[in-house]
C-alpha cells in the first residue's frame, strides 16, 4: 500500500533533529525542466502569474535562482496536515515505515519518498511553468510509478488529479452532512497518516477501522473509489 498526501505550502525554517539520512529525488530531470522554466519569470510576473504579494513573489523567484537549504520532504514540510502528523516524533522504526508506505505528491517534484531531499517552491498542479503544465506533465509519470500499488488518497483533489492508476481509493471527511471544512479536513488527513503509520498498516481495507478524532467509515455513504468517514457515532 502507498499512502499518498498533499504538499504545503509552508516549510520549516529549521531542520528537524534525527532525521535518518536521505537521497535525491526520483524524477529531478523533469524537476529541472520546470525549475529552467520558472526561473525565466520576473518578480513582477511572479507576483501577478502567481497572485502572490511582492514580498511573496521576491522570495519564490530568489528559490528558483539560488541554492537553498534542503530537507527531507516529510521534515520540510509545515502545513496543516504536517503538523497533524507530527514528523518530529517519529521513531527510527516508524521512518522506515514511511520511508516504504508514504508518498508525498509535489507539482514541482512530482512524487516524493519523506527522505528526499526538497528545496523550499511555490508551485501548483495547474500553475503554468512557460508552456508546462505540472498536471499534465506528471500525471503519466505518477501512472507509471504507482499503477501496480495499492493507493489510499490523503490528498486535496487538486492535487488526488495527479493521480490516474487502477486501484485508487481516496478518503473524504464529512460533517454535518457535507465535506468537512478544508482546514479540517487536513487536520484529519495529517492525522489519519500518522494512525496508519504508528499502527503499521499495510493492507488497505484495514485503514477502514481507525477513528480519526471522531470520524469513522461509513460503508452506507462509501464506494468502491471513496471511503467516507463521517463526524459521530458510527450507523
Amino acid at each position: 500500500m502507498k499512502i499518498l498526501l498533499s504538499p504545503a505550502k509552508t516549510f520549516r525554517k529549521q531542520p528537524l533533529p534525527d532525521v535518518p539520512v536521505g537521497q535525491t529525488p526520483q524524477y529531478m530531470e523533469t524537476t529541472e525542466q520546470l525549475r529552467t522554466e520558472l526561473k525565466k519569470l520576473t518578480a513582477d510576473q511572479w507576483q501577478t502569474q502567481f497572485k502572490l504579494s511582492e514580498k511573496a513573489a521576491l522570495e519564490n523567484r530568489a528559490r528558483m535562482n539560488q541554492p537553498q537549504p534542503a530537507m527531507a520532504a516529510l521534515a520540510a514540510f509545515h502545513g496543516e496536515a504536517f503538523r497533524n502528523f507530527q514528523a518530529e516524533t517519529l521513531s527510527a522504526e516508524d521512518w522506515r515505515y514511511c520511508e516504504e508506505h508514504l508518498r508525498i505528491l509535489s507539482a514541482y517534484y512530482g512524487l516524493l519518498r519523506p527522505l528526499d531531499f526538497i528545496q523550499p517552491y511555490r508551485l501548483d498542479p495547474l500553475d503554468k511553468a512557460g508552456a508546462l503544465t505540472p498536471l499534465n506533465l506528471w500525471k503519466p509519470i505518477l501512472r507509471q510509478a504507482l499503477d501496480s500499488e495499492e493507493i489510499l488518497i490523503l490528498a486535496s483533489q487538486e492535487y488526488a488529479r495527479m493521480v490516474d492508476v487502477s486501484d485508487a481509493v481516496t478518503v473524504q471527511f464529512v460533517k454535518n452532512g457535507r465535506k468537512a471544512p478544508s482546514m479540517e479536513a487536513k487536520k484529519l488527513r495529517g492525522r489519519m497518516a500518522r494512525q496508519i503509520v504508528d499502527r503499521r498498516i499495510i493492507k488497505r481495507a484495514d485503514v477502514r477501522s481507525l477513528d480519526v478524532a471522531g470520524y469513522r467509515y461509513q460503508p452506507e455513504l462509501s464506494t468502491a473509489e471513496v471511503w467516507v468517514f463521517e463526524e459521530g457515532e458510527q450507523k
